[in-house]
């Protein structure tokens, strides 16, 4: 198999960056409501980590390696720039639990950026690391706003209805994805 292409495998879940540090699930356990909606929400989400991821990259890279003490405002100001565009689209309106929603998407995206720049990737695995974080990030999006849809309709209990329910089946989703790494 390419190693590229087992780096884009490794990226869509096994070792998502805005899915690991949970900041992702958060993102998605509060933005999703049903199925249908969640298909075009998740498009402008996994968008934005997609440009934010690209831009922050192309942006630190090219101011080279004297200013890179620049690099947290640079991936700060995409990750605002990004959230400000959301917001246009009509996403992370509201709070959440007293919370402005967009500070809980900062962090992921943040985040994202800092450990692209920390991994030393190479501009072309920088772009298939950013493209398979956002499609895993989308297929995890979408899967939570299935999960969370079952739920409601479901006769089960409502304890099973919470959170908590959500997130393990996610975890034995991910059992699951992690096959992946033997394929190279």
């Amino acid at each position: 198999m390419n190693e590229t292409f087992g780096l884009f495998l490794e990226n869509i879940l096994p070792v998502n960056l805005v899915l690991i540090y949970s900041l992702g699930v958060l993102v998605s356990l509060v933005e999703t409501d049903r199925v249908r909606p969640s298909l075009v929400k998740g498009v402008k989400f996994a968008f934005a980590i997609l440009f934010a991821g690209i831009f922050g990259w192309v942006i630190v890279d090219s101011i080279g390696i004297e200013f890179e003490f620049l690099a947290a405002w640079v991936f700060f100001l995409v990750s605002l720039g990004a959230i400000i565009v959301l917001q246009y689209l009509g996403e992370l309106k509201g709070d959440y639990y007293g919370m402005p929603k967009l500070f809980i998407f900062m962090p992921a995206l943040l985040g994202f950026q800092w450990i692209i720049l920390e991994r030393n990737l190479v501009f072309t695995e920088m772009m298939v690391t950013a493209f398979a974080n956002a499609i895993g990030f989308y297929i995890a999006f979408v899967l939570i706003a299935t999960l969370k849809e079952q739920m409601r309709i479901s006769e089960a209990s409502d304890i099973f209805k919470l959170a908590p329910a959500i997130l393990i089946g996610l975890g034995i989703a991910a059992m699951g994805v992690s096959g992946f790494l033997f394929l190279y």
